[in-house]
């Protein structure tokens, strides 16, 4: 195998070097003894996408000068068309995958869903299955509060559609009958007196259309992407290796454990919209039950059989979440137990919907509906207590099992990320109800301080979420500033180091703009301080979660306050208090609507979506193996293409250049550790602006680290990464030595510009590239040339050299 550890060599820029082009520039056409024939570069794109065409540069027409607003063009050549002669060129674009039609701006939606997913795969320890004691069953409970957590959020928001349809609507709006008719005439058919639906059975049971949509939704939208992103190839039998997990010949089929997920998750959805139902008019039977003389009034003794088997049943479809292995016959029974229990559920719903509806003479709906504040508070706190878990096993996981010395947040960035998405689940939870109490009062407050109005009083827990994102308001513009004032600090302390380099003087504002651009592409280092910065108002929230299941009492406010601050005091602090409430849930109103416009920008509008498909392309990487109804994974496809692409190609003794830009490196891995052992000596890997050391390693160690870097170089016959100071995304790459040190492969950086000054024949400096056409720099095409498989090593025996890199 060739040596892939040794440098590119120093790239240190100087003023008369050749200006970085958009589109690279081929060497001279060699001797037919140096050309490389039955070569392919196989180009992956990162996250900007890009039409086939541009992504292949095979355009009629390329610039040999100038820049974007003005350049010089000629007609292409046939060498123009190949980065090295005789190296044809191919590019796998999967742009589609992610983006494509606008709906699936809605995807942002499902970011909370999103989170807690990658949350899953961000463990600290290591997911070879041979560990034991206390790493084993540190690893278990990981993964069980993940999946727990993943539960928990589809309850979320059910609870919250339910808020809206069941509880405002249909129960507390449907209580208060003409004034609720006059306020809402499009409601009178639900609520005016006298109208069939009006009676409170009937009212839940339409109440409850709107929860079971949304449910219905998401279950019809997993289902569709998953057949849409199915592959019908078997696994590549790779040599799998326990430094590798990504070597799993069937890390990429998750269907089978996804839809037993999906079966769970929608059988506790159901479930939460029939306990919702049940409650009320159970509680009502037993109440009239026991009271004095009475002889009931409800088959109370039917209530109580559904409300114990609803109980089982989610019971037992909380269990199967947590069922372990990838064993396919295994797969199978448990997949036909969920199928059953989500059966069941449906089936259970609509024998509670007959029960709503019996007849009840007297019933009617008064205040809040039953049940719907403790499911809503134990919810909280059950999720308060899942994020203690995480904490307590990544802590664990890392001190026992830690698998390089790179790890983010020493092993807390995945109880970070899990917290965060409860957190916003929560908020934007908490910002529907809000928004739709606000809607539904016929004047825009929840008060009804004005005549006409409707008052409507969502659960008191939502307040607590309002206040959080209060809270993150004030959190946000604080961090935007510490970041500016770091970034300028870091820029003036760089300025010695580029007028160094470059040999020109500090007070120029070209070496301000390069100290700047040097500083910026640092800032990624600051993305765990930003996280715990977010994260502060969790604290409290999960201490009033807790206070609300001890003392039965929790409420945006001060309670039971001394005589010392009792009177103005206390209303002055609850008026402050409501008026945040207001002020979060208008937050996080605007924050629902801003995620569907960005959602809409990104997948129209290329800038925006360079500017947010880094954070969202990496979330959508990883199988859906926690939450079943997050946005679907593009790698669950991509990677088996490309895969049975390469095989194929190298099958046929055709040299084959995986060259990934950004995500598409992390693509490029993946697949070459799919690669059966008969490929190799004919695939080698160019990795130009990789996340796959600086973002991917830090933030998900159990799955890359030196150790996985180290086995990924021995399945390629040569490998090579490109990055710039300047770039924030990417970095070297570390990898495991013999003697278990950790190494980077290639030291240098590219030099971004890679002049000071205009380069003979321009008036304009070069640009500051960044994250940006690596293609175009003449480190590419040096570096493409050195990885090619196996006929670089015979064309170096017949002496024949390489041709210089030449200008158009």
């Amino acid at each position: 195998m060739t040596d892939t550890a040794d440098p590119l060599g120093s790239h240190e820029p100087v003023p008369s070097s050749p200006t970085p082009r958009p589109s690279p520039t081929p060497p001279a056409d060699p001797p037919s003894a140096a050309r490389t024939p039955n070569g392919v570069e196989l180009r992956v794109h990162g996250v900007s996408g890009g039409h086939a065409e541009e992504l292949l540069d095979v355009e009629p027409a390329m610039r040999v000068g100038g820049d974007r607003l003005a350049g010089f063009f000629r007609w292409r050549r046939e060498p123009d068309t190949e980065t090295v002669p005789g190296v044809r060129r191919e590019i796998f674009a999967w742009g589609n995958l992610t983006s494509g039609s606008a709906s699936r701006a809605f995807w942002l939606l499902l970011l909370p869903f999103m989170m807690i997913n990658v949350a899953y795969w961000m463990r600290p320890g290591h997911m070879d299955g041979k560990r034991t004691g206390v790493p084993r069953a540190a690893g278990i409970a990981y993964g069980a509060g993940v999946r727990l957590s993943a539960l928990s959020l589809t309850m979320l928001i059910t609870l919250a559609a339910a808020g809206v349809g069941m509880d405002l609507i249909a129960w507390q709006c449907g209580g208060q009958g003409r004034e609720c008719a006059r306020a809402l005439p499009w409601a009178s058919f639900l609520v005016a007196p006298g109208s069939p639906l009006s009676t409170p059975g009937w009212s839940l049971l339409v109440g409850a259309v709107l929860p079971i949509a949304v449910v219905g939704v998401l279950w019809r939208l997993s289902r569709r992407t998953a057949a849409d992103y199915e592959v019908v190839t078997g696994p590549v039998r790779s040599d799998h290796s326990d430094d590798a997990p990504l070597s799993h010949p069937d890390f990429w089929r998750n269907s089978e454990i996804m839809a037993r997920l999906r079966s769970a998750h929608i059988a506790i959805a159901v479930g939460t919209v029939a306990a919702l139902l049940l409650l009320p008019p159970l509680l009502h039977d037993l109440a009239g039950r026991d009271a004095p003389g009475a002889t009931g009034t409800g088959p109370w003794a039917v209530g109580t059989a559904l409300a114990i088997l609803l109980g089982v049943v989610t019971a037992a479809s909380t269990a199967s979440v947590l069922i372990p292995g990838r064993d396919p016959r295994w797969n199978v029974r448990a997949d036909r137990l969920c199928r059953a229990l989500r059966d069941l559920a449906l089936a259970l719903t609509v024998l509670v919907a007959v029960y709503t509806v019996w007849p009840r003479p007297g019933w009617t709906a008064e205040g809040r509906l039953p049940g719907g504040g403790t499911m809503l508070n134990t919810l909280f706190a059950v999720q308060g207590a899942l994020v203690l878990l995480l904490v307590v096993a990544a802590l664990v996981l890392f001190a026992t099992d830690r698998p390089h010395s790179g790890t983010a947040m020493r092993g807390l960035a995945g109880p970070s990320t899990a917290a965060l998405g409860i957190l916003l689940g929560g908020g934007f939870s908490a910002a529907l109800v809000y928004q739709g109490a606000r809607w539904l009062s016929g004047c825009g407050t929840i008060d009804a301080a004005e005549a006409g109005c409707v008052t409507l009083s969502p659960p008191t827990a939502y307040s607590w979420l309002q206040l959080a994102f209060s809270f993150e308001a004030l959190i946000v513009p604080l961090v935007v500033l510490v970041l500016a004032l770091k970034l300028r600090a870091m820029a003036r302390a760089r300025l010695p180091e580029v007028a160094a380099l470059y040999s020109r003087p500090i007070e120029d504002r070209r070496t301000r703009e390069i100290a700047r651009a040097r500083a910026m592409g640092r800032m990624t280092e600051t993305v765990p301080w930003i996280l715990a910065t977010l994260l502060l108002p969790v604290v409290p929230l999960v201490g009033l979660a807790l206070y609300s299941i001890l003392t039965g009492t929790l409420v945006a406010g001060p309670v039971d306050a001394p005589a010392a601050v009792a009177g103005r005091v206390q209303g002055v602090a609850q008026s402050v208090v409501d008026a945040m409430v207001a002020v979060g849930s208008l937050i996080g109103g605007a924050a629902l609507v801003a995620l569907v416009w960005i959602g809409r920008s990104a997948y129209r509008d290329r800038p925006t979506r360079q500017a947010v498909g880094a954070l969202w392309d990496v979330g959508t990487f990883w199988p859906r193996a926690a939450h079943p109804l997050a946005p679907p994974s593009y790698a669950e496809r991509a990677v088996p293409q490309l895969t049975a692409r390469v095989r194929r190609m190298a099958g046929e003794n055709t040299g084959v250049v995986l060259s990934g830009h950004s995500q598409g490196s992390v693509l490029a891995a993946a697949t070459v550790w799919q690669l059966p052992d008969e490929c190799r000596g004919r695939v080698s890997l160019l990795t130009h602006g990789s996340p796959l050391d600086r973002l991917y390693a830090r933030y998900f160690p159990a799955y890359f680290g030196p150790a996985a870097f180290a086995d990924l170089s021995g399945r390629v016959s040569a490998w090579r990464n490109l990055w710039r100071v300047t770039d924030a995304i990417a970095g070297p790459v570390r990898r495991r030595g013999p003697s278990g040190t950790e190494t980077v492969a290639t030291a240098e950086p590219l030099p971004d510009p890679r002049s000071y000054d205009a380069p003979p024949g321009e008036a304009r400096r070069p640009e500051i590239l960044g994250h940006s056409y690596y293609t175009g720099d003449p480190a590419y095409a040096e570096a493409l040339w050195r990885v090619l498989p196996k006929e670089r090593s015979e064309e170096e025996s017949t002496g024949v050299e390489r041709p210089p890199r030449q200008g158009p």
